[in-house]
């Protein structure tokens, strides 16, 4: 188990905010646990409220908002200097989440033109017919140097093998504590990109994620549950983690808010961009929905742009 850094000092206690229950404090575990409970209550409690939902999802009228978000990282070498990163999370491919609307954000990615996308995690929803299909919408994504995933607590809830399989047949290459090197230039600049596994059920090893990584070179994360951001081992090196799962609480009512908070943390990791130590966490509120439709809270393709520290944005 990750003993928790300086940021984790103090027990946090369950907190009950309107109308949902936040989960206990837990650390991640560095070998996979079987969703058996979820398995045998949001699967099917999921599943018959998507469907019942389904007809009120009007995504012809949805409003995809895509921000731009500069971030300064130390020793950054020049040849990253505005280099784009789009964040595509909480696909949900399923009854509620059609084709079409997964065709048209793919389309609004190639106009964006970034560098390199990632996908991060939560690709289904609660049925395995979900799985149809999905390499098909996977290989729609393309950037120069290409496309990186990770798995998120839906996928382990279906079938993580059998997304994996679709996510690898679509193209992208999905990282599973493991780091890509992207190398620009002949002056040795370089970008480590690394993933880790599912927060709540995958075997999430931050530290293997980005082993060997040269002190030196800058590092972006990728975890779908921005809850990893407190339980990073201590003194090693994340300048930017990108998260999604949030959904940035699915609907917004007046007076009470987002409706959801899936966070041990409430909402203190909801959405947008956090400082936390010497990390930049962006939580993106995702481009697809489950259980009931987005209200008040449009679907998010974020591209975050690298910036040399000390230099304008």
């Amino acid at each position: 188990m990750f003993i928790a850094s300086a940021r984790c000092v103090g027990p946090r206690r369950m907190a009950m905010k309107w109308p949902f229950l936040h989960p206990r404090p837990h650390p991640p575990a560095r070998e996979r646990r079987a969703p058996v409970l979820e398995r045998l209550t949001e699967v099917p409690l999921g599943w018959l409220a998507e469907r019942l939902a389904a007809p009120f999802f009007r995504w012809e009228h949805a409003r995809l908002v895509t921000p731009e978000i500069p971030l300064a990282v130390p020793d950054l070498a020049p040849e990253f200097a505005g280099y784009r990163i789009a964040l595509v999370t909480d696909l949900h491919h399923g009854p509620a989440v059609p084709v079409r609307w997964l065709s048209r954000v793919a389309e609004r990615v190639d106009e964006l033109a970034p560098d390199l996308v990632v996908l991060g995690g939560d690709f289904v929803s609660h049925a395995r017919r979900d799985l149809r299909g999905l390499d098909e919408i996977v290989a729609r994504f393309h950037a120069p140097d290409g496309t990186l995933a990770v798995l998120g607590n839906h996928d382990h809830w279906l079938d993580p093998d059998a997304v994996a399989a679709a996510v690898r047949g679509g193209g992208a290459r999905l990282l599973l504590n493991q780091h890509v090197v992207i190398r620009r230039g002949t002056g040795g600049g370089a970008l480590a990109i690394g993933g880790v596994d599912d927060f709540s059920h995958g075997a999430v090893r931050p530290d293997e994620a980005l082993a060997a990584v040269p002190p030196h070179v800058p590092r972006v994360l990728l975890s779908h549950n921005p809850d990893l951001i407190e339980y990073l081992p201590p003194g090693l090196r994340v300048d930017v983690m990108l998260s999604g799962h949030t959904h940035n609480g699915q609907a917004h009512l007046p007076i009470i808010g987002p409706i959801t908070a899936p966070s041990q943390f409430g909402r203190r990791y909801l959405h947008g961009l956090k400082r936390v130590g010497h990390t930049w966490l962006y939580v993106s509120a995702g481009i697809g929905s489950a259980w009931v439709p987005r209200w008040g809270n449009p679907p998010e393709l974020p591209v975050i742009r690298l910036t040399v520290q000390g230099e304008p944005s």
